[in-house]
């Protein structure tokens, strides 16, 4: 910040400054009889006011009556207090001659205005004095310390060919001492190596004069296109080099205002691709383990039949415990899995076709039951399954719907988003599920407010329920279990063990498996049925549950991110966000997400890309 050095206190009045201004009044000014409530018009000139460091400058302030044709007001106080700028230009030790006037009979007051000395002669100093009366809106004085005399008339000017339907209502003018427009990024100036003067703010086409100026190196003007929701349209930059500026004689020189970025107002269709398998590789790997059970052991399903079964009957208090007993030992000695399967700690051990005294086995028994029907359990390829489930969750696709209007503050904008459709588009065959059938309590986000900066639309964190875990098992369901004359995980389990049938043909499923084992240990018919048929329900459990642990509760997916705003016709408005390579000739690239999915299994951080296009059909 640049700072006054402190002025030697004064003994006296200073005989020069103070001559029309008097000494220092502090005691308050008594209003006239009749204080205005309003009407009147305060000016003060000059407008800026430049002095010269360690000395004094003058201030004249006007005050006229709108209401009886713009005659002075006499005999009426004023206020004065300094006024420090929200950019870091400071007021320290700079003092004024009075907090307080009144006018003359040609309703003028003048205040003077004391510096000390700059720290750096190359850098003026920029602050204002507020000059307030009752019955007036007041008004801001600029004061501009420097060594430099020179001045510059600047106007700004939009190139209206440009404009299309863009209307720009002002234009902020921001003055970079010691700079050049080289210098400046228009879309991103808080990165400006030096702070403006304040910023003045003034309709199109208006001049504004800078004072102050150096007469050596170069400074850099800066405009701004607002429209009228204070966004910043178009933007322009000019160089003033200080070896073409003349002392006493103000130089003028125009800025035109071209396209800085397009307007992101309307709505867009945004399609989203996000790759979940790297950050959620251990659920993703027990949804694929589970489903590896159908064929991890060579007489599979008959294997994982009977594991199932036996389970239930071991965890049934009233079942006969003697049946767990007669049936063990029945088992096949135990072999390793199958190669290429990813045997779980957990999982249970596979079993040959005989037992250790080399007579055929339960699970020989059981594999036995799919004889008449081997093609068509062959036909299932469940070994494919595993596979499937891993593709299938490789890329999820949203297709969502953003709608874009502009917010209160500049460059901002308020975003409403709908999801509208997730699609697997490496499942065995692509499936969209439409979220308006989900059910999803929250689909739709409201009062997202994005901001536009350096050409990309930022999107902050904006919340969603997702349940990707059902919608995995959904869409598995739906592609993979249903090509295989199924709807559901229950309903594949009833055909595989569908196809199992004993001697009589029509004892099929658990009524074959029953009377096969019963036989063995020789129990009536029966024996089994319950045990097996709540094995099978514990088999669909344990095949849906690790889709279940991918979903979370409440708001369960949130997403931020940002993607380039393109124009591809040149008027001004958005064509899309973000473009996959070269679109016409605009070559933007892709948004990007960061996603957090909160599951029961765990928090993920998952990556995505995105793009959007505008469309005019809205639905």
């Amino acid at each position: 910040m640049i700072r006054f050095s402190r002025i030697v206190p004064l003994a006296c009045c200073l005989v020069t400054a103070f001559a029309a201004a008097g000494c220092r009044m502090d005691a308050p000014l008594p209003l006239p009889d009749a204080a205005r409530a309003r009407g009147l018009k305060l000016n003060a000139t000059p407008q800026p006011l430049v002095i010269r460091p360690s000395s004094s400058g003058r201030l004249k302030f006007v005050l006229r009556d709108e209401d009886e044709q713009d005659l002075p007001v006499s005999d009426y106080p004023l206020a004065f207090t300094l006024v420090s700028d929200s950019n870091g230009y400071g007021t320290a030790d700079a003092q004024l001659s009075s907090n307080q006037g009144l006018t003359d009979s040609n309703g003028e007051a003048a205040l003077e205005i004391i510096v000390g000395n700059l720290t750096d002669n190359n850098s003026p100093v920029v602050f204002s004095v507020n000059a307030t009366c009752q019955g007036s809106d007041g008004v801001l004085a600029s004061i501009t310390v420097t060594t430099n005399a020179y001045s510059v008339e600047v106007v700004p000017v939009p190139d209206t060919d440009k404009l299309g339907s863009i209307s720009i209502v002002s234009t902020r003018l921001l003055f970079y001492d010691n700079t050049t427009c080289g210098e400046l990024d228009l879309t991103n100036l808080d990165a400006a190596p030096t702070q403006p003067r304040p910023a003045q703010t003034v309709a199109p086409n208006t001049p504004v004069t800078f004072a102050g100026v150096a007469g050596s190196g170069s400074a850099a003007v800066v405009g701004l296109g607002l429209d009228s929701n204070s966004s910043v349209q178009i933007a322009g930059c000019v160089d003033i080099p200080g070896q073409s500026l003349f002392d006493s004689v103000t130089i003028r020189t125009t800025l035109y205002l071209d396209l800085l970025f397009p307007l992101p107002e309307g709505t867009f269709q945004a399609a989203s691709d996000f790759q979940p398998s790297a950050t959620m590789a251990p659920s993703l790997a027990a949804i694929k383990s589970a489903w590896q059970q159908w064929t991890q052991c060579s007489l599979d399903p008959a294997r994982l039949w009977i594991d199932y079964t036996l389970d239930a009957l071991a965890s049934d208090a009233t079942s006969d415990p003697t049946l767990y007993a007669q049936l063990s030992p029945l088992r096949g000695t135990m072999v390793a899995p199958l190669a290429g399967a990813s045997a779980d700690d957990s999982d249970s051990p596979c079993h040959s076709s005989t037992k250790s005294a080399g007579d055929t086995s339960l699970e020989s028994i059981i594999d036995n039951l799919f004889s008449n029907h081997r093609d068509q359990l062959s036909g299932t390829n469940l070994a494919a399954l595993p596979g499937e489930l891993d593709a299938l969750l490789d890329n999820i696709h949203l297709d969502s719907r953003m709608t874009i209007t502009a917010a209160n503050a500049t460059n901002s904008y308020c975003v409403k988003h709908d999801l509208l459709d997730v699609t697997f588009p490496n499942a065995l065959s692509s499936i969209s599920l439409q979220v308006a059938k989900l059910g999803l309590p929250v689909s739709s986000v409201s009062g997202i407010i994005a901001t536009l900066k350096a050409g990309q639309l930022s999107l902050p964190r904006h919340e969603f329920t997702a349940r990707l875990g059902t919608l995995s098992r959904y869409a598995f369901e739906g592609t993979s279990i249903k090509s295989r004359g199924a709807q559901d995980t229950r309903g594949l389990i009833k055909t595989v063990f569908g196809l199992a049938q004993w001697h009589d043909q029509n004892t099929t499923s658990c009524d074959a498996l029953d009377a096969a084992l019963c036989q063995q240990i020789q129990q009536p018919t029966g024996c089994l049925l319950k045990a097996c048929q709540n094995g099978l329900v514990a088999l669909a459990a344990n095949l849906t549950g690790p889709f279940d642990a991918l979903d979370g509760s409440g708001l369960d997916f949130s997403l931020f991110g940002a993607a380039p705003v393109v124009d591809l016709d040149g008027n001004g408005q958005a064509d899309t966000l973000g473009s996959q390579g070269h679109v016409g000739t605009s070559s933007a690239g892709t948004g990007s997400w960061w996603a957090t999915l909160s599951a029961r299994s765990g928090t993920y951080d998952i990556y995505g890309t995105w793009t959007a296009s505008r469309i005019t059909d809205v639905p």
